[in-house]
């Protein structure tokens, strides 16, 4: 499955990053492991979020390092990702039949 709204992006990388800090690679397998495969970040897509999240301050490399860690902003950013995803959910559910037709 491809994630192609950015908020959505943004909670499934910051989420990997702050349960496994590691290198784009570690964080893609993470991401398709804990999503049974549903989920696969094309390299591209994940290499230029990692860029757009670090330009934002959102996630930091150490000098030298190829891993990726979760900044205090991220953390923010992350909580407030998640409240806007769940409520979304939470609406979704509510106009579904509750059957599952």
């Amino acid at each position: 499955m491809r994630v192609r709204d950015r908020a959505t992006l943004d909670l499934v990388i910051l989420s990997a990053v702050q349960a496994e800090p590691g290198d784009g690679t570690a964080i893609a397998r993470l991401v398709r492991d804990r999503t049974g495969g549903v989920v696969d970040l094309s390299p591209g897509t994940l290499h230029s979020t990692l860029h757009r999240m670090r330009r934002n301050r959102l996630v930091a490399r150490a000098p030298g390092s190829t891993r990726y860690r979760l900044t205090a902003s991220g953390a923010r950013v992350l909580r407030g990702r998640r409240r806007e995803f769940e409520r979304g959910v939470r609406a979704v559910r509510a106009v579904l039949p509750a059957d599952g037709d």
